[in-house]
């Protein structure tokens, strides 16, 4: 991500306002297709674009025609698709989110090892999502379902190759998690949150 940031400050090197649109569309994952903006098959209109980079809307289509004259651009920005990830919601659906700094080198068997003792503690994993980029931290996200047991924490505390350990708990009011709110009635999701009410 970071590098690929760095690539687009060279191409757009001199174009500030161009630079903001195309960090926009590159971060919100948005793919540029015949002159036009869209998430996944949807046209976004270049006003919204405008509104929410702060330029004018002849910024966004000078933006689009860069793009589109530069082949490399071209066919990264053609496939572009906007990340899907339960972080954010995470803790509304009753589950814990595991964020770690990792040293770089030693970035995949320091995610193995989490993993493996996730398993060992059979500790449902919901979702990972990380980052090992050539600049700034390698992180992993990792969502599961229920408490990370203390033992675990500690285990964790002790790895040297771990910088930084935070865990974003599921909320406790229950007036504001979804499976309360949510009708459908025969979730798995909602039989476990019962169960354990």
């Amino acid at each position: 991500m970071t590098e690929m940031i760095h690539i687009l400050e060279e191409y757009f090197r001199g174009y500030p306002a161009r630079k903001k649109v195309v960090k926009f569309l590159w971060e919100a994952g948005l793919s540029v297709k015949n002159g036009k903006i869209y998430v996944k098959d949807v046209e976004v209109p270049i006003t919204g674009i405008a509104e929410v980079t702060g330029v004018n809307r002849k910024i966004v289509y000078h933006t689009i025609e860069y793009i589109e004259s530069k082949p490399a651009l071209k066919i990264l920005f053609e496939n572009l698709a906007p990340r899907q990830s339960l972080i954010s919601i995470a803790p509304l659906m009753g589950w814990e989110v595991l964020e770690l700094t990792i040293s770089k080198k030693a970035y995949e068997s320091t995610v193995a090892m989490v993993l493996n003792g996730l398993a060992k503690r059979r500790i449902r994993v919901i979702e990972i999502f990380g980052t090992n980029t050539y600049e700034g931290k390698a992180k992993v996200y990792i969502v599961i379902e229920g408490v990370l047991p203390f033992d675990m924490i500690a285990e964790l505390k002790k790895t040297n190759t771990i910088e930084k350990i935070v865990i974003r708990t599921s909320e406790k009011d229950k007036e504001k998690m979804i499976c309360p709110k949510c009708e459908v009635k025969y979730c798995p999701r909602k039989i476990s949150l019962t169960q354990r009410s």
